[in-house]
C-alpha cells in the first residue's frame, strides 16, 4: 500500500507525497523501480516505461507527426464533430489556468485548447499538436497512462517518467466508441488543480456527453480514429504473421526485420549500443566494440534497403529512429490492444513476433505481446474472438483458455467437442 493510498482524499502534489515521489524518481535512473512511497497506477506505468526507455535521462521530447498528417488525422476523427460542444464543457478549466487536449488512440494530441501563458509552457516541453504523448513516445504520463490502461489516470509532478515534465499536473481519461474500443483521450494539464477531483469529474462528465452524442451517431465498428487505410499499410511491415518477414513484396533478412521491429516497437529510437544490447544480449567491453560495428554495417545496409524500397518509411540516426505512419502488424496489434479492439488484434497479429529470433529485444517484444492479448482474451473475448486465439500456437497447452471455451461457447456448438477433447488431453 503506498502513501497516497493510505490517505484516499489526499492530493497527489501534496508537498510530502511529491518529495518521497522525486526520491523514487531519482532511482529509475538506475532502472530500480521503488514503489514504497508511489502510487501502484504510477509505479506500474514506470515499470512499462523503463522497458521501452531503459532511463528516463534518454527521454527529454516527444515524437511529432508532420503538419499533413495532423491534418488527416483532425479531419477524421469523430471528435472533430464535437469541438464545440468541448470548448463550452471545458471553459471552468480554461478560465483557472489550465489547457486541455485530445489525442487519438496512437497518444498523438490533436488539439489542445486553454490558458495561453499554460499554453506556451507546455510548448516548451513538447505538448502540443502533433506530438505523441504515449508511453512508448514520453514514459509516464496522464494521456499515456490513459491510454495504456483504458482508465482514468492521474499524474502530478515527479510521477511524470520524464524528468522535463516535473513541473505539470494532468489527468486524463480515455474517450470510447460506441463499442466500447478507445477512440482517443481527453486530458486536462497545467498546475496542481489539475489533479484535484473536481479535475477529474470535468472529465468524466464531459466524456460522457461526447460518448452519449457518438451512440446516437452512425458509427462504423472498426472505426478508431485511425487512417482508412491502416490494414493495407500494416501489411509493409509484417513480422507478426507467422510468415516469412516482409517490407511489403521484399522478404527481409532476420537482423534487417528484428531492427525494424525493435525501432517500431522504441518510438523515440535506441542507440548503437541501446540496439547491440536489443540485438545481442549483455555485452562484455570488448564485444560491444565488435558488436557496434556489426549494428552500423547492418544499419547502413537497411538504410539502402529502405531508400531503394519506395515505402514510405525513413530511417535516422543520433539515435537510430524510424520516420514513418507505417507500424509493422506486431505494433499495430499491440495498439489495437491498447484500445479494446481484440478482433484486429487478432487479425494483426495472427502468430509470433519473430517466432525463430533468439534476439533479447525481440524476446521481449513476443512476451510482451504475447501476454497482452492473451489477459485481453481471457477478460474480454466473445466466443468468435476466444475460438481465433485458440488457433495460435501460444494457446495450444492454454488450460485455462480451453476451459473458458466450454463456459462461452453455446451449447449446441460442435467446437464443444474440439474443447472437451483438448481438455482431456492436457489434464490427464
Amino acid at each position: 500500500m503506498t502513501l497516497l493510498e493510505q490517505h484516499p482524499r489526499q492530493n497527489p502534489a501534496d508537498d510530502g507525497y511529491q518529495r518521497a515521489v522525486a526520491a523514487a524518481h531519482q532511482k529509475l535512473n538506475d532502472a530500480v523501480v521503488d514503489s514504497t512511497g508511489v502510487r501502484s497506477t504510477v509505479s506500474e506505468s514506470w515499470r512499462r516505461s523503463l522497458e521501452l526507455h531503459h532511463t528516463p535521462r534518454t527521454v527529454t521530447t516527444p515524437v511529432s507527426i508532420p503538419s499533413d498528417t495532423l491534418a488527416d488525422h483532425r479531419k477524421s476523427h469523430p471528435i472533430a464533430a464535437v469541438l464545440p460542444m468541448l470548448h463550452t464543457l471545458l471553459a471552468p478549466a480554461h478560465d483557472v489556468g489550465l489547457i486541455t487536449a485530445i489525442s487519438n488512440t496512437a497518444g498523438h494530441l490533436l488539439w489542445v485548447d486553454g490558458a495561453s501563458t499554460t499554453r506556451t509552457r507546455a510548448e516548451d516541453i513538447g505538448f502540443s499538436p502533433g506530438t505523441d504523448w504515449s508511453e512508448a513516445s514520453m514514459g509516464t504520463s496522464a494521456p499515456g497512462t490513459a491510454l495504456s490502461t483504458g482508465a482514468p489516470a492521474q499524474v502530478a509532478g515527479a510521477e511524470h517518467f520524464s524528468q522535463n515534465v516535473h513541473d505539470f499536473y494532468c489527468s486524463a481519461i480515455p474517450l470510447r466508441h460506441p463499442s466500447g474500443g478507445i477512440l482517443g483521450m481527453l486530458d486536462i494539464t497545467g498546475s496542481a488543480t489539475a489533479v484535484t477531483p473536481l479535475a477529474l469529474a470535468m472529465l468524466r462528465n464531459t466524456a460522457q456527453a461526447i460518448e452519449q452524442f457518438w451512440a446516437t451517431q452512425i458509427f462504423p465498428s472498426t472505426s478508431h480514429a485511425e487512417p482508412t487505410n491502416l490494414l493495407q499499410a500494416t501489411a509493409l511491415l509484417e513480422v507478426a504473421s507467422g510468415r516469412t518477414a516482409r517490407l511489403g513484396k521484399a522478404r527481409l533478412s532476420m537482423r534487417h526485420a528484428e531492427i525494424l521491429t525493435l525501432l517500431d516497437w522504441h518510438r523515440t529510437g535506441l542507440s548503437a549500443t541501446q540496439l547491440a544490447y536489443e540485438l545481442f544480449g549483455e555485452l562484455a567491453p570488448d564485444q560491444l566494440r565488435a558488436r557496434l560495428t556489426t549494428v552500423r554495417a547492418e544499419i547502413s545496409r537497411l538504410r539502402k534497403l529502405l531508400e531503394k524500397s519506395h515505402h514510405p518509411i525513413a530511417l535516422h540516426s543520433q539515435p537510430y529512429r524510424l520516420d514513418t505512419t507505417v507500424p509493422t502488424d506486431a505494433a499495430a496489434a499491440m495498439n489495437a490492444l491498447h484500445r479494446g479492439d481484440i478482433t484486429s488484434a487478432l487479425r494483426f497479429a495472427p502468430a509470433d513476433v519473430l517466432p525463430t529470433s533468439e534476439a533479447p529485444g525481440i524476446a521481449d517484444i513476443r512476451q510482451q505481446l504475447a501476454v497482452t492479448l492473451r489477459e485481453a482474451v481471457l477478460a474480454d473475448a466473445t466466443a468468435e474472438q476466444l475460438w481465433t486465439y485458440l488457433g495460435r500456437n501460444q494457446a495450444a497447452n492454454d488450460v485455462e483458455a480451453w476451459m473458458l471455451a466450454l463456459k462461452i461457447l453455446p451449447p449446441t456448438s460442435p467446437r464443444r467437442a474440439v474443447a472437451t477433447a483438448t481438455l482431456q488431453r492436457l489434464t490427464h
